[in-house]
């Protein structure tokens, strides 16, 4: 699968956008590395604590399992902007080989499909996370450990919305592509 960068339509304005789209989702990504980053050191001094001091630091199991959830979105759509997404693709393989052309409308189409999933994941997230805020909805033992967990709904509606545009974005890249017989 081809980078959306290096699918160009020969349009400037929608080839400006595309590589838009993809420093913006690199950017993200980089987030997510960081927040990995973070998490390891967590954890090391977690474990450090237990061992020398008998005293774990509170919420680290609650903390891990929300930066795993933050860091899956944040990385997301640029691992589908790079064209690194695992999929089967036998059968587009096999259609590029002797109808480039088709192979495009199809992979356009398998993409729009692709845009009405996250359409619905991000059209049924948005009243959760306007809950979790509004009721500043926490995570963790009162008393030991709470932590907002509005924050992640945020991350995951972002990733979500920039995973939508990639593939809004990559349909219609493949279909302009098809069109014009630029495959």
């Amino acid at each position: 699968m081809a980078s959306l960068v290096s699918l160009r339509t020969g349009i400037a304005p929608f080839d400006a956008l595309a590589r838009l789209v993809d420093r913006l989702t690199a950017l993200l990504s980089a987030l997510g590395t960081g927040l990995i980053l973070a998490v390891m050191l967590l954890i090391c001094v977690d474990v450090a604590g237990r061992f020398f001091f008998g005293r774990p630091i509170a919420g680290v199991p609650e903390m891990v399992a929300l930066s795993i959830l933050a860091i899956a979105f944040l990385q997301i759509a640029n691992t589908t902007a790079q064209g690194k997404l695992t999929r089967s693709d036998a059968l587009l393989s096999a259609l590029t080989r002797r109808h480039p052309r088709l192979a495009e409308a199809f992979d356009a189409l398998l993409h729009l499909a692709g845009v009405a999933v996250l359409g619905a994941l991000v059209w049924s997230f948005w009243p959760q996370f306007l809950r979790s805020y509004g009721r500043d909805e926490m995570v963790g033992t009162v008393g030991q450990f709470l932590a907002p967990i509005w924050p992640v709904h945020g991350i995951v509606l972002l990733g979500a919305l920039m995973l939508l545009l990639v593939f809004t974005l990559r349909a219609l890249a493949l279909a302009i592509r098809a069109a014009r017989g630029l495959s």
